[in-house]
């Protein structure tokens, strides 16, 4: 048995809310109370879970749709954040930026909290090469802002030659339900991302491209594609609540998805988008024939081991430290300091 070598959690559609906001309904039940449970894992105060070393964001920490999206930025921070102690690297979701990739007004909050460069961007720890894309505009045709999209994954790829890559969009690069089941519970043209260069990407460099972790959907799900795991828990905002820990050893990484005491998730209809409250039928496909399934994912899409062979091995000793690395130019790189 090898050693690990690091862990790490995916974070994606918390939908942190600050409810204090003026006009503001409460959105999804337990937002709030549900992140802060993530918060006390990520601390390791939760039996069972050990804390991990980051915590890569896949996207909607926060539910946004405010005047000042700053609002629920400041809120994460107080309530979530502060305190954490793990490193959490940014990734632009659909609701911290009005779905406004390559808009620059629209990602002004996030921006502003997070500083310039955190929306395209990579960081290598351990010898893998996390690759984050601002896929939030996800719901458009081919056009200036998809083809910048993939122009900088290509530079990312070109950068990090020769190390395997874990690449975190918000919005999935394929289909995580029954193509037609999934448009009709989802409800929205983002159910992937509808341009197809950024899997076609993915495809070509398929020999050292571990995994894309995405989020967006709220379900659990995982799908492979030539030789590609997508990893989707489904955050913790609506049903079922999980977030994902990856345990990475020099062969293999072993993935987990966790979710949150019944008690806290409270009435599991609330906030679940795909079922009866919200179509008035409780959705299913031919892989999986209960709605609970539908949801939460089967036994092997809830635990699965990753194999680091070929191309997708990370070379033996590398430094485990996070290194970030920013764009000052299309291909030209600078080494930047991690989030505190």
């Amino acid at each position: 048995m090898t050693t690990r070598r690091f862990r790490f959690f995916q974070w994606n559609d918390l939908h942190v809310r600050d409810r204090d906001v003026a006009g503001r309904t409460g959105g999804y039940p337990q937002c709030n109370e549900k992140a802060a449970w993530l918060a006390t894992a990520a601390r390791g105060e939760v039996p069972g879970i050990e804390p991990p070393d980051f915590i890569a964001s896949v996207g909607d920490l926060i539910c946004g749709e405010t005047a000042d999206y700053g609002d629920d930025f400041r809120f994460l921070q107080r309530h979530i954040l502060a305190g954490l102690g793990p490193p959490v690297l940014p990734c632009v979701g659909n609701h911290e930026n009005r779905q406004g990739e390559g808009v620059a007004e629209l990602n002004s909050a996030y921006d502003a909290w997070h500083g310039a460069g955190w929306h395209n961007y990579l960081y290598i720890v351990g010898g893998i090469a996390f690759v984050v894309v601002d896929s939030s505009g996800a719901h458009r045709t081919a056009d200036d802002v998809t083809a910048a999209r993939t122009a900088f994954v290509r530079r990312a790829l070109e950068h990090t030659a020769g190390m395997p890559v874990m690449l975190l969009s918000h919005v999935p690069l394929v289909a995580m339900r029954a193509e037609e089941a999934l448009k009709a519970s989802f409800g929205f043209s983002s159910w992937k991302i509808v341009d197809p260069s950024l899997l076609d990407l993915v495809t070509e460099h398929a020999g050292r491209i571990i995994a894309v972790l995405c989020g967006h959907i709220h379900i659990t799900g995982l799908q492979v594609v030539t030789g590609v795991h997508h990893i989707m828990p489904s955050g913790t905002a609506g049903y079922p609540a999980d977030f994902a820990s990856f345990d990475v050893y020099a062969d293999r990484i072993e993935v987990a998805m966790h979710r949150p005491p019944a008690l806290i998730i409270g009435d599991s209809s609330a906030g679940n988008i795909h079922g009866a409250r919200r179509h008035g039928v409780d959705y299913t496909d031919s892989d999986h024939t209960t709605h609970e399934s539908y949801l939460s994912g089967h036994p092997a899409e809830r635990h699965c081991t990753i194999p680091l062979v070929g191309a997708r091995r990370p070379a033996a000793g590398a430094s485990c430290a996070i290194e970030v690395f920013h764009e000052s130019g299309a291909g030209n790189w600078c080494r930047v300091e991690p989030p505190v």
